[in-house]
C-alpha cells in the first residue's frame, strides 16, 4: 500500500565504477524474479547501455550484454518501466521508449515546451532538464519550461504513446533542487545535490498541494546526479559521485474509517 515518505536509511554501496555522474536501474514493474540490472555511464551524449543479468553480476562486472541506443541520451533521467527505457533524445524535448527485447524505438514524442540542454536542468547540472520516474501508478516525467518560470512540472505520461496525460506546475524552481524522487503520486525534492541534502520539499499530485519537510538524507560521496525510487522494491537507487547506492524508504500508513489514505 501507499504511504507518506517519513524517513531515508543509511546509504548501502553497491559498487563504485564510471565517471561521476551516470544512472543505474532494475525493471519498476516486472516480476522480483527478473534482477537485471541497466548501467548507463555519463549525462552526455551517450548510446551504450549494459545490461546485466543480475545484481551479483552488476557488482562483480561480468554477464552482461550491450544495447547501443539509436539517438544518445541526454542528463541521467531515465528508467526503466515494463522492458523499455525511458529516456530523454539529446539535445532535443524529445521523449524516447526504446525496448530492449526488440532493440526498438517504439515510441518518441516531443514534450512540448520543456527546457533542454541545460536550460531548466537540477542544481548540479549535467543536462538533467527531464527526468522520468515510475511510481506506484504509473510513468512520469518532470521538468520545467518557460512558460512556468522554470519551476518543476510534474506530467503523467502514457508509456505506449509518451503521451502527457495530466500535468501539475509545483511551484518549485527547478535549478534550486538538488534532484527528486515520485513515491504514491507525491514528488520529493532534494534541496542540494551536495553533502548536507535533505529531503526538502513534497508535492501531492492527488490533492495539488505541497508542503516543506525535513527528511534526513546521507549523501555519503558528496555529489549525486541521479536519484530515482523503484516502487517493485521500495528502495531508492543512486549515482553518488561514481558509486552506486540504494537506501530503503519509511513510509507512513494512515487508516482512517473511510479506509486506507
Amino acid at each position: 500500500g501507499c504511504g507518506k515518505l517519513t524517513g531515508i536509511s543509511n546509504p548501502v554501496t553497491v559498487r563504485a565504477s564510471g565517471s561521476r555522474f551516470g544512472s543505474w536501474m532494475t525493471d519498476t514493474m516486472t516480476p522480483s524474479a527478473d534482477s537485471r540490472v541497466w548501467y548507463m555511464d555519463g549525462y552526455y551524449k551517450g548510446r551504450r547501455v549494459l545490461e546485466f543479468r543480475s545484481l551479483a553480476d552488476f557488482v562483480s562486472g561480468q554477464n552482461f550484454v550491450q544495447h547501443l541506443l539509436p539517438q544518445p541520451w541526454a542528463g541521467t533521467g531515465h528508467v526503466v518501466f515494463n522492458g523499455s527505457l525511458y529516456y530523454n533524445k539529446f539535445q532535443s524535448d524529445v521523449a524516447v521508449r526504446y525496448h530492449f527485447g526488440s532493440r526498438s524505438v517504439l515510441a518518441q514524442r516531443s514534450l512540448s515546451g520543456a527546457g533542454y540542454n541545460n536550460t531548466f536542468p537540477y542544481s548540479w547540472g549535467g543536462f538533467s532538464d527531464i527526468d522520468f520516474m515510475v511510481d506506484e501508478s504509473g510513468l512520469w516525467a518532470v521538468y520545467a519550461s518557460d512558460r512556468n518560470a522554470g519551476n518543476i512540472v510534474v506530467s503523467r505520461v502514457d508509456p505506449r504513446t509518451l503521451r502527457v496525460l495530466r500535468s501539475w506546475d509545483t511551484g518549485y524552481p527547478k535549478r534550486s533542487a538538488g534532484e527528486a524522487f515520485i513515491i504514491c503520486g507525491v514528488l520529493y525534492v532534494t534541496n542540494s545535490h551536495l553533502a548536507g541534502a535533505k529531503v526538502y520539499f513534497a508535492y501531492r499530485t492527488n490533492s495539488s498541494s505541497y508542503e516543506y519537510t525535513d527528511i534526513p538524507f546521507h549523501n555519503q560521496y558528496s555529489h549525486i546526479s541521479m536519484l530515482d525510487y523503484n516502487p517493485r522494491e521500495r528502495v531508492l537507487y543512486t549515482w553518488n559521485n561514481g558509486h552506486q547506492v540504494v537506501y530503503n524508504v519509511t513510509l507512513f500508513h494512515v487508516v482512517s474509517a473511510a479506509g486506507e489514505l
